[in-house]
């Protein structure tokens, strides 16, 4: 009886938790213009309306507000609590599945705790609600499932988490390299499995709207020129004035915009540095497998390449690498939870900024130099002669094959 309710407790106040933080969200940002009319066709059994409303977030993320919506019956901003609930959900029960791995590797109870409420109630989160975006949450709470269920060779899980990350966000893709690296073998099955996964979520909408659908990536690959204060590009960006029409009224906007390619080549960039930087990192080492903090750290930096590297950057951007520096505690239990208390700090520092910016151009310098310190940091911690010692922490390390032995890839079954 004391195992069970020691089992159950937690997932009821992780269940409160995201009930009560759902609850107390203020405003919708863009959610109801971009991903309302998906979720409320599904919600309400139009299933063809459904497939052909096609929002920036993957089928995924609406398949898991639907449900939630339909259930409510709100309207307006009840309505968007009901489907933010389940995307923090998803967060807290990652944090649960962290504290589990922290303790299997004897860190103590008070780490264990902050592990888990870290992943749940943080600035980013919070951040994430008001913008009207709790499907980063999800996806950011999916990849890093999949990076620590590679890590503990739990291959099926691993796989149907990544694709469904990638289904909720195109962003995701930057994790398929750290999930397939920190698995210790059967790495081709556990990638054709993913993507079979994300393929049975994406192509419904394809097949229906083709126009619609390549519409909407095409313009999720080129952000166009606008940038924010949260870009590497904002130091080069120039001051220009657009006028828009709203409801009949005449509205004047200050923008700033980068150089003619940024928005076009930006995301592609990131991509490239996704399958870039891991496979130098393999050549370098000779092998493929990485531990599992190696590959939340990898992660990380990704994380962090792709919030700098795209002209509009926001601060909900930087959960994915607030999270793997949670998971990167969770494999590394033998300190306290540093790097957890110092993500949430710095994100809160950057959050209230954010909030009364006097000077954008002076903000985007302390980023710019948060970001550059940390990439050079988690860039050594790899390429440097110590790496092993940088990582130890008496977790499992993967014998992964050889670069040379690519066959032995798949060889064993997921």
């Amino acid at each position: 009886m004391l195992r069970l309710a020691e089992r159950w407790i937690p997932c009821a106040f992780v269940v409160l938790a995201s009930a009560w933080l759902a609850s107390t969200t203020a405003g919708m940002g863009d959610w109801d213009s971009d991903a309302y009319p998906a979720v409320h066709a599904l919600a309400s059994g139009q299933i063809g309306a459904y497939l052909e409303a096609t929002p920036m977030m993957g089928p995924f993320a609406t398949l898991v507000q639907a449900p939630f919506l339909a259930l409510s019956g709100a309207t307006d901003l009840g309505a968007y609590r009901w489907a933010s609930f389940p995307c923090l959900l998803a967060a807290g029960l990652l944090g649960l599945y962290l504290a589990s791995i922290a303790r299997g590797r004897g860190a103590p109870r008070l780490t264990q705790a902050v592990l888990a409420v870290v992943c749940l109630v943080n600035p980013l989160t919070l951040e994430a609600l008001e913008k009207g975006h709790p499907e980063e949450v999800l996806t950011a709470a999916l990849a890093i499932g999949a990076i620590a269920s590679s890590a503990e060779d739990r291959r099926w899980r691993a796989a149907i988490l990544l694709g469904l990350a990638v289904a909720s966000k195109q962003w995701a893709v930057i994790a398929v390299l750290p999930v397939l690296m920190a698995l210790p073998g059967g790495r081709l099955r556990t990638g054709a499995a993913a993507a079979a996964v994300a393929a049975l979520l994406i192509l419904p909408g394809f097949a229906v709207a083709p126009g619609s659908f390549l519409g909407v990536h095409e313009q999720a690959a080129d952000t166009g020129r606008v940038v924010t204060p949260w870009s590497v590009w904002y130091p080069a960006a120039s001051s220009v004035t657009e006028t828009y029409e709203v409801d009949g009224r005449r509205l004047v906007a200050q923008l700033e915009e980068a150089p003619p390619l940024a928005g076009s080549l930006s995301h592609p960039l990131i991509v490239l540095l996704a399958l870039a930087l891991p496979t130098a990192l393999a050549l370098q080492r000779g092998r493929i497998g990485i531990s599992g903090s190696e590959a939340m750290a990898l992660f990380a930096l990704l994380a962090l390449l792709r919030c700098a590297l795209d002209p509009v950057d926001n601060l909900y951007y930087h959960e994915p690498l607030l999270l793997a520096l949670v998971g990167w505690d969770a494999f590394s239990p033998r300190a306290a939870p540093f790097r957890s208390l110092a993500g949430v700090a710095v994100a809160l520092v950057f959050w209230r900024a954010w909030h009364d910016i006097p000077d954008p151009a002076a903000f985007n310098t302390a980023y710019l130099a948060f970001a550059v310190a940390l990439a050079g940091v988690l860039t050594h911690l790899f390429w440097s002669r110590s790496h092993g010692q940088a990582f130890q922490s008496g977790e499992y390390s993967p014998k992964a094959a050889p670069i040379s032995g690519i066959k032995e890839m798949g060889s064993r079954s997921m």
